[in-house]
């Protein structure tokens, strides 16, 4: 599973780092730090033909571009709309929810403090793709049949 995280915050970064490598689950796990960062690595990967992450894991409120505004790019482009990205913010606004899964967002986690809590729902995350079906590594785009 190709991970993608966008989070400016040193110590998220860190700990999802350990969570994913003691979950064993990723087999790739980059991380950007803001959405100017996201947008360029998105797409470089297309330009480049390169696989995309089987999913986006990202924080709202970052420096450049934040989250937000990122999301709606993401959502917006045709070769990018189809990926799953999850909010991962601190942001309890009911406001920043309604929006981003409004906008299409998987779904929309606020960060634990807690590190088992973090391992948990890191764990939630990634059954959610493994269960998905037909799921498979780097998923890509299907041609669609005309």
């Amino acid at each position: 599973m190709k991970i993608l995280m966008a989070d400016n915050d040193t110590d998220d970064r860190l700990l999802a780092s350990i969570a994913f490598k003691k979950l064993n689950m990723a087999h790739s796990l980059d991380f950007v730090t803001d959405g100017q960062e996201l947008m360029d690595y998105l797409y470089a990967r297309l330009k480049n033909n390169r696989p995309l992450p089987d999913l986006v894991i990202l924080d709202l409120n970052m420096p450049k571009k934040d989250g937000r505004i990122a999301l709606k790019e993401i959502k917006s482009h045709d070769q990018l709309k189809h990926l799953d990205v999850i909010i991962f913010s601190t942001s309890t606004y009911e406001r920043d929810m309604e929006y981003t899964l409004g906008l299409g967002a998987k779904s929309y986690i606020v960060k634990p403090t807690d590190y088992n809590q973090l391992i948990e729902v890191f764990r939630a995350m990634c059954d959610g793709l493994v269960t998905k079906p037909g799921w498979q590594y780097s998923i890509q785009p299907r041609a669609r049949a005309h």
